[in-house]
């Protein structure tokens, strides 16, 4: 009896030490994005992981950490995420699988050095490559990284790889095709700009089109679409989203077909100006000083040249213009350029709060990491009446919900969900769709069902609003 209770005491423990060595590995991993080789906060997070090594080899046991069937291990002892830990170990998975890693082992003479360049030589090969496990092998050697072993993904592991990339992803892949054929068209626009000939808007023309027409059906999937903002910055990307938003807030305006497609061509092309900018501002990390805003702030001007000059003036061109122009001037003229003009279209006040909303929840301003959907929302609701029109401010969290499209939730449930949808009902906007994402143990759940929150097949209700940006999880694949 008492050798039963020790090894079920031990098993306890080395359960605890495996999830605090992946809490430890996952901290590190991330914080390697933010801070360099060496810094004193990298070093510290080092000094925690090699401390919990140790801990476990004086068990004499080994700090190996195992993917198996979806789960991660220490060594034979499968370790079962809480909800607190859920996006440690998943985050952990899928970076070993990304590099087709079967099992890490931690050596007991791992050092503080040997520790840092595993981990930066991850960042650095994060993408995966051609044969991933190869170049990782690679890496560790030419690093002189002795005291770390590493086993190929098993088969079967990899199968598991791709069956997610072949899952279906709900009626999202009808409208991702037209998504990348939006951005596709604002390169060629871009190319079309920087060699100075005439804009040909007949493209750009019909995808918006086709975007409205998708706008009756498929609203919720274009706002999923528009998730994926935070995991790709480009100015491309930007403009496409903020189409989306624009586009979103004019079907509940009311506006027909045609002032869509106005709508849609002038918040597409917003930013155009930007072509204009140095390269310097444009790729510069950190704040910018005094003088770059100013030259950054003139970008509308520059927009409303380069298409008077590559287009020539029109109908369509005066609205697109007008757009460009006022998208940064603000409902109480806060905003720029700082002008006596004091008349702010629909149009511009559309495309500002769309262009604000997705500046907010990317990473595009340098130094400023993105806001999840919901912080966002209350920045923004925080100058109602002053930087935004509060009527039109309204329809849009009437468009985006409480809880917006791409919002990551924990339920009373112990479960995770994102938010899918939302009701246009303003008595329902505390109840949003969600899909379920992982069970009670923290554990992903793949092809979780859609439930409405509140209805009575779902009693379920919100406990907490997490941010998927910590986490590094991107919601668009759950649409």
């Amino acid at each position: 009896m008492t050798l039963e209770m020790n090894e079920e005491r031990q098993g306890g423990e080395m359960a605890r030490l495996g999830k605090t060595l992946v809490s430890h590995f996952f901290v590190l991993l991330k914080s390697s994005a933010n801070y360099g080789e060496g810094h004193s906060a990298i070093v510290q997070r080092v000094a925690n992981l090699l401390e919990v090594v140790r801990a476990i080899t004086r068990m004499n046991e080994d700090a190996s950490l195992i993917v198996k069937g979806g789960h991660l291990y220490l060594g034979e002892l499968r370790l079962k995420p809480d909800i607190a830990s859920f996006e440690g170990p998943r985050y952990v998975i899928e970076l070993m699988r990304r590099h087709h890693l079967g099992r890490i082992t931690f050596g007991p003479g791992l050092t503080m050095q040997e520790a840092q360049r595993f981990v930066y030589l991850l960042r650095e090969l994060q993408q995966g490559g051609t044969e991933p496990y190869q170049g990782l092998l690679d890496g560790v050697q030419q690093r002189g990284i002795g005291n770390l072993e590493l086993d190929i993904l098993r088969e079967e592991e990899v199968q598991i790889i791709s069956s997610r990339v072949r899952r279906v992803k709900g009626a999202a892949d009808k409208v991702r095709p037209l998504y990348r054929k939006l951005v596709a068209t604002m390169d060629e626009v871009a190319d079309e700009v920087a060699s100075g000939r005439r804009l040909r808007l007949r493209e750009s023309k019909r995808v918006v089109q086709q975007m409205i027409d998708l706008l009756y059906t498929n609203e919720a999937d274009l706002l999923g679409l528009s998730t994926m903002r935070s995991h790709d910055s480009s100015s491309q990307h930007h403009a496409a989203n903020v189409c989306i938003l624009s586009l979103v807030m004019g079907k509940r305006l009311g506006m027909n077909k045609f002032h869509l497609c106005e709508l849609g061509l002038a918040a597409l092309f917003h930013d155009i100006g930007y072509c204009d900018l140095p390269k310097e501002i444009l790729d510069k990390r950190g704040e910018l000083t005094v003088e770059e805003r100013q030259v950054m702030e003139k970008h509308p001007l520059y927009g409303v040249r380069k298409v008077m000059k590559l287009k020539g003036l029109d109908d369509l061109t005066a609205r697109i213009i007008t757009g460009i122009f006022e998208h940064h001037l603000m409902a109480d003229f806060s905003g720029y350029p700082r002008l006596a003009y004091r008349k702010l279209g629909l149009l511009g006040r559309i495309i500002g709060i769309a262009d604000s909303y997705d500046g907010l929840t990317s990473s595009r301003v340098s130094g400023r990491s993105a806001y999840p959907p919901h912080k966002a929302l209350r920045v923004m609701l925080s100058q109602s009446g002053k930087s935004y029109d509060q009527a039109l401010l309204k329809v849009f969290v009437g468009c985006v919900g409480i809880h917006p499209v791409g919002s990551l939730l924990l339920l009373d449930g112990k479960v995770l969900a994102v938010v899918v949808g939302n009701s246009e009902d303003p008595g329902e906007w505390d109840n949003p769709l969600v899909r379920i994402i992982s069970d009670e143990e923290g554990r992903e759940v793949e092809g979780g069902e859609v439930v409405a929150l509140g209805s009575p097949g779902s009693p379920q209700t919100i406990t907490a609003i997490l941010d998927p940006y910590f986490y590094d999880l991107d919601v668009s694949r759950y649409f």
